[in-house]
């Protein structure tokens, strides 16, 4: 009996200790990423590549800050 050989994959994965694996792209922006972030309801929104991350409290500040209006800074 003849013995069948191993898929490629297989033996990349046994040659080099892992299965290469095909670039991810972000369906937002296009770029190759890492990290995709999707909302509760599974719909993409953002890869690591597209989102802006920052601090919660530091975004609040800001937001009151530009609501605040001209004359309430004493001036």
């Amino acid at each position: 009996m003849e013995q069948i050989p191993d898929a490629p994959w297989i033996r990349e994965a046994e040659r080099d200790g892992y299965p290469s694996a095909d670039p991810v792209y972000c369906p937002v922006c296009g770029e190759e990423c890492e990290t995709i972030y999707a909302d509760q309801g599974g719909t993409v929104f953002a890869c690591n590549k597209c989102i802006l991350e920052q601090d919660a409290w530091e975004w609040q500040e800001e937001e009151r800050e530009a609501s605040r209006p001209d004359w309430a800074d004493g001036e």
